[in-house]
């Protein structure tokens, strides 16, 4: 029996494996628009608000199973509709503030972005603060936090931001493809487009740990085969997708 650490990798798995079932049967274009329909049935929601968003970011994660967006050379996506479930906190003042005479975190403040009330507890101003951090590190009590989201906190090299709609965007000309977010994406709302696995055959060791962390046990098939190009062979793709099947 296959085990998946989380809800999100085994709908991941139920959506590349329905893909596949239908690639290979040749029938995917006659049944593409069922796929959400299939995966989520009847009327009751399993994980959004409602079935029907539930239907249609399934339809967007078939699309980039299938590919994803051609115009993105990316093979990290973002899915704008599942990206809305997380806040956008920045640093925060939490109960843990005491009021204390010391005020390290007003003088601390190039900005002028943090104030008292009457009961002498501290204030962020949103539109003032630059996110620096310079008054959460000087916080006797650590009442600031900074409360950002899974996906930029996984991200190493800044290169994930919030757009208009407060939706995750990824900086190409940024992003090295590493795949942090995608794996810290509570919502499953980032995404590998198409599973297509790439090697690089001269820093590969054959060590087999890509084997052993493959849910499908694709490459246990068959001795793993790196082709010029440093792509997994045709064969082993192949068995893939009777293993997902």
């Amino acid at each position: 029996m296959r085990k998946f650490d989380t809800k999100v990798q085994y709908l991941k798995y139920k959506v590349l494996r329905e893909v596949a079932r239908l690639s290979w049967n040749d029938t995917l274009y006659d049944n593409i628009l069922d796929i959400p329909k299939n995966l989520v049935p009847g009327n009751e929601p399993t994980m959004r608000c409602c079935v029907y968003k539930e239907r249609a970011i399934l339809a967007e994660r078939v699309k980039i199973a299938m590919g994803g967006d051609k115009n993105n050379p990316n093979v990290i996506e973002v899915i704008d509709i599942a990206c809305d479930e997380c806040p956008v906190g920045g640093y925060e003042v939490t109960n843990a503030c005491r009021g204390c005479l010391a005020h390290r975190c007003e003088d601390v403040c190039k900005k002028g972005a943090i104030t008292f009330d009457n009961n002498h507890v501290a204030h962020i101003d949103k539109s003032k603060c630059v996110e620096c951090g310079a008054c959460a590190k000087v916080c006797p009590y650590t009442a600031i936090v900074s409360r950002k989201r899974p996906c930029q906190s996984a991200c190493k090299i800044k290169a994930i931001s919030m757009n208009e709609q407060k939706a995750a965007t990824i900086n190409n000309d940024k992003c090295t493809a590493c795949g942090a977010c995608v794996d810290e994406c509570p919502v499953a709302a980032i995404s590998e487009k198409d599973g297509k696995a790439f090697i690089d055959k001269d820093a590969c060791i054959e060590c087999g740990a890509c084997a052993d962390a493959c849910p499908v046990e694709a490459p246990k098939a068959e001795k793993l085969k790196i082709t010029s190009e440093g792509s997994l062979s045709g064969s082993l793709l192949s068995f893939c997708m009777q293993l997902l099947i």
